[in-house]
């Protein structure tokens, strides 16, 4: 081998280069681990622990200035809202802001609100909420480029216009507690997983940056719970609107008859949800739902439940003759017909006394039956126990006891006077038994609990269904209510072309002033979807053939109408 040949070879140099290639991968190695690391930290801190480092990210520039009471939405039977319908602008304005002339002038322009009661605010020292009732959207950007002032867009629990007042009740806002209504009913469900947080965005030395505005974040990320009603609002509105045109004190309930459901409840008068204290001291009992929490006395319209405790009972029929003088004595008391000063309506068949709603003959048929027996016919009917409509405070009414109608009071009764009391949900119902060939369906104002993601939570459906009367008795009955429209004390219920059955009633009690009479019809119609109930009491108006009746023809026309 050359000596050149042996000193080019050199074993080491291989070695040498190997060893090269074991640091880089180990350096390698070193930095992919280090990487992996570095990817699994960022998994870590983004996606697992991204939400509590989210929060304190978030705390740092956000800060908490209150609570914000809120409820869940109380919607109608077409998902229309009865509250939280009116979304509202506010401005605000920190200790800090700065109240020169110039800004002044732009809040008043905002607001309304004048220069000297802005002053007066300010000079409190405390934060101002202002509403804003012009939305000019130059000014308010010229507005928000001062410091210390700031927007908020929040929801007013109820409107001006207060549809539903009654059933939808009014809240204790300092508590978010429901004081009436479904409002109190529901509170439990409403108030659940409610209320939001109120903050401001801050910069770096704790100063709200302006033009950002208030942030208003949800307290839970649970689904809200929202009730959803029988209620019509297209129907509620005709109704309140019939009482108010008229300056009507009284109530109103409609109901659907194959299912109970009440479309409409209507109550006068009215009261403002959001101003509650004004009515406190009122006497006018503006804060009571005259549908469910006080009873009236009945007058005729009771008569529905004797004429059908005498058929059904086989005491009388439609062509049975009796006399009318004019007035019944029972015992020293004489009670008068409305035909008293014509000296009575003479010889006529009972069905004619249903039409011309004839006392005298309701009294003699009524002491054929004997008090037990009508009493427990008026028992089935549901006079004298809560109808469960699920609103809170609905009373009883009251129902005679049998002694009562042993003696004279039975006379009294026949006529729906007396110790008898009904509410006007009450006399809907039982009219509903006439048109449900003599079924009870029950009466029902709360259709399903329903969360923000339009999920059923419960349904609420009438628990039972009773035979009150046979489907002969409750024929013979609207048969005579028919009657009643065509020919008798009801024809201003009258609607052309419109099948209408009905009873009025003018029962004599004691109002604000002292003796009075109010006025009653109830009775239904075929419109062009169901049936409907319509029954009506106005207060201190004596006949209900001449104030009542036009309501109910006011109300079916208009349902018509909206093609109901």
């Amino acid at each position: 081998m050359d000596k050149s040949k042996k000193e080019s070879y050199n074993p080491r140099v291989g070695q040498g280069m190997n060893l090269m290639e074991r640091r880089l991968f180990i350096i390698l190695g070193i930095i992919s681990f280090i990487l992996i690391l570095l990817v699994i930290r960022l998994f870590h801190i983004q996606l697992i622990k991204g939400e509590t480092y989210g929060k304190r990210a978030f705390e740092q520039w956000f800060h908490v200035i209150g609570d914000v009471a809120d409820r869940g939405t109380i919607y109608d039977r077409n998902s229309i809202p009865l509250t939280d319908k009116v979304k509202e602008n506010y401005l605000i304005l920190e200790p800090s802001f700065n109240l020169n002339d110039e800004n002044a002038e732009i809040i008043g322009s905002l607001t309304g609100i004048s220069r000297d009661e802005l002053l007066k605010k300010a000079s409190q020292n405390r934060k101002i909420e202002l509403l804003i009732n012009k939305y000019d959207k130059d000014l308010i950007i010229n507005i928000l480029r001062n410091k210390g002032v700031s927007t908020i867009h929040m929801s007013q629990r109820y409107d001006p216009e207060g549809l539903a007042s009654h059933v939808v009740g009014y809240i204790n806002e300092y508590k978010n507690s429901g004081v009436s209504g479904l409002e109190k009913s529901f509170n439990d469900e409403l108030s659940e997983n409610r209320g939001k947080r109120v903050g401001a965005i801050l910069d770096a030395q704790n100063r709200i940056i302006p033009g950002f505005g208030y942030v208003v974040i949800e307290k839970s990320h649970e689904p809200k719970k929202n009730i959803v009603t029988t209620v019509d609002s297209r129907v509620q509105k005709i109704c309140e609107d019939g009482l108010d045109k008229n300056n009507y004190i009284g109530s109103i309930v409609v109901l659907d008859r194959k299912s109970g459901e009440v479309l409409a409840m209507a109550s006068r008068p009215n009261f403002e949800q959001s101003n509650v204290g004004d009515h406190l001291e009122s006497n006018k009992k503006e804060l009571f739902n005259k549908a469910v929490q006080i009873s009236f006395p009945p007058g005729s319209v009771f008569k529905i439940i004797v004429a059908a405790a005498l058929v059904e009972n086989n005491i009388i029929h439609l062509d049975d003759r009796l006399v009318c003088e004019g007035y019944e004595m029972l015992g020293k008391n004489m009670i008068k017909c409305n035909s008293y000063e014509r000296g009575g309506h003479g010889d006529l068949s009972f069905e004619e006394a249903f039409t011309l709603s004839c006392n005298s003959a309701f009294i003699q048929g009524a002491k054929a039956l004997g008090g037990k027996k009508l009493i427990e016919m008026a028992k089935k009917f549901g006079i004298g126990e809560k109808t469960g409509i699920k609103l809170y405070g609905e009373v009883q009414g009251i129902l005679p006891s049998e002694d009562y109608v042993k003696g004279a009071g039975i006379g009294n009764v026949a006529i729906g006077q007396g110790t008898v009391e009904v509410t006007p949900l009450q006399v809907a119902r039982f009219t509903n038994v006439i048109a449900n060939d003599g079924i009870d369906v029950g009466v029902r104002l709360v259709k399903e609990i329903r969360n923000d993601n339009g999920k059923v939570l419960k349904e609420f459906n009438n628990e039972k269904i009773d035979r009150v009367i046979s489907s002969y008795t409750s024929n013979k009955i609207k048969k005579m209510m028919k009657k009643v429209v065509e020919e008798g004390t009801g024809q201003r219920a009258k609607i052309d072309n419109i099948e209408s059955y009905g009873k009025t009633g003018s029962a004599q009690a004691v109002g604000m002033d002292g003796e009075t009479v109010h006025a009653w019809f109830t009775g239904f119609f075929l419109g062009k979807k169901s049936e409907y109930i319509i029954t009506v009491i106005v207060e201190d108006k004596r006949s209900g053939g001449r104030v009542a009746t036009p309501l109910f023809s006011y109300i079916a026309k208009r349902m018509l109408e909206v093609g109901l």
